[in-house]
């Protein structure tokens, strides 16, 4: 418990991810306490809310609410207040996040400026239970840890999300597990939310089912599958997005059949981006897919080019290596032929009917794993051609990358 929130400063500091708790925690003399007894503690006659009511809630009244010195540990009361300041902050329905309001910006601050209490635990502990789901959910997020959740807290989270009906939390809480699938309680949550009705809730569990640490977990192939054909394209776009995540070729069916429906190109750019995961793997370059580097080979030669096909996003992947290990992956990802990708990238790079944003990167990429002279050659067929209509710009762009 303590260990995870540790890392709080670091998961306030970047809005990250959190969850856990539990029917009943602990007060500071550790003993039980029950949810009703943690809801009347948080309510408008605890003393911590007394004390945020005390003061304008505005920045310059959250800050002479704070007495205690700067790099300080806050006083108990001091950090239960602050945490209680989240039930004043609206949540935006749209993305199931606070609004990013001063008053949210000072809350942020003060955390940061001080030390938690010694206590802090069994603030926590109470405030996990609160009838507002803003502080219910911010609480949660304290549990997150850059080394995982525990897999006592897991149980916990897992316990307290169990009869959970409201989006802002739920979406807190599979943020919190989403690198835990591996443990049953946290996949059984996760992999309910799919037929949430809430677009938000479902697009969070796209996000953690399309997660390295969730191959192999029971369920997870047919989850991933329905969020690929979920009714708002939000979802469906982040389930494309990041289902090359689990290096499953099964999946590369259902990519393809997007890449073949030329109505809805935005989406090209999401199916295409888990394929080049599945067969480059960027950054890691761990990863080969033979299968998948084909359905991308296959998708770029598509004629004749427009402006929307191939999307233009779909080109720029390759534009990026990790130089150290990409040796070692070029050795075994032998259907990857750096002569052959830079004959591809200089058909897109000279078609005048291609989205000129990714036919700039295409020069680039064919920098990167041809030569000089590759490039001089893309430059002379634009230039020969005075139709095309994005001529000045492409030489401007050849003229930056031979330099």
């Amino acid at each position: 418990m303590k260990k995870a929130l540790f890392s709080f400063a670091i998961a306030m500091a970047a809005t990250a991810l959190v969850a856990c708790g539990g029917k009943s925690a602990n007060n500071a003399e550790g003993e039980a306490t029950t949810t009703e007894e943690s809801a009347a503690a948080t309510s408008d006659e605890s003393p911590a809310m007394q004390l945020l009511n005390s003061v304008p809630f505005t920045p310059e009244g959250l800050q002479s609410m704070i007495k205690t010195e700067k790099d300080k540990p806050l006083t108990d009361l001091e950090y239960e207040a602050l945490w209680l300041g989240y039930s004043k902050i609206d949540i935006d329905e749209k993305t199931l996040e606070l609004k990013n309001t001063p008053e949210f910006k000072a809350i942020k601050e003060q955390f940061r400026d001080h030390k938690r209490p010694s206590n802090q635990d069994a603030i926590i502990e109470k405030l996990i239970n609160s009838t507002s789901p803003q502080v219910k959910g911010m609480a949660l997020l304290s549990y997150t840890s850059l080394f995982g959740v525990s897999s006592d807290n897991v149980t916990k989270v897992a316990n307290v999300l169990k009869d959970e009906k409201n989006p802002f939390v739920l979406k807190k809480g599979i943020r919190t597990l989403m690198n835990e699938l591996k443990k049953e309680e946290a996949a059984k949550f996760v992999l309910a939310q799919v037929k949430n009705e809430n677009s938000q809730v479902r697009k969070e569990a796209a996000i953690a089912i399309g997660n390295p640490w969730s191959q192999g977990v029971p369920g997870v192939t047919e989850a991933a599958k329905e969020l690929l054909y979920d009714k708002d394209d939000d979802v469906r776009g982040m389930m494309l997005h990041c289902v090359g995540k689990l290096y499953d070729d099964s999946f590369i069916p259902d990519l393809v059949k997007v890449l073949n429906d030329d109505s809805q190109p935005k989406m090209h750019g999401e199916a295409i981006r888990s394929l080049y995961t599945m067969w480059y793997d960027y950054p890691f370059h761990k990863h080969t897919s033979k299968a998948a580097y084909d359905a991308t080979v296959n998708y770029l030669k598509k004629k004749p080019r427009t402006n929307n096909i191939p999307y233009w996003t779909s080109i720029t992947e390759t534009k990026t290596r990790a130089e150290k290990d990409y040796p070692a992956w070029k050795a075994k990802a032998t259907y990857f032929k750096e002569n052959e990708w830079v004959k591809l990238m200089t058909d897109i790079a000279t078609d005048p009917n291609a989205n000129w944003l990714g036919r700039g990167p295409a020069v680039e990429i064919i920098a990167k794993y041809g030569t000089k002279a590759d490039v001089e050659k893309v430059k002379s067929i634009i230039q020969a051609n005075n139709n095309d209509k994005y001529q000045s710009q492409m030489l401007s762009n050849i003229e930056k990358v031979l330099k």
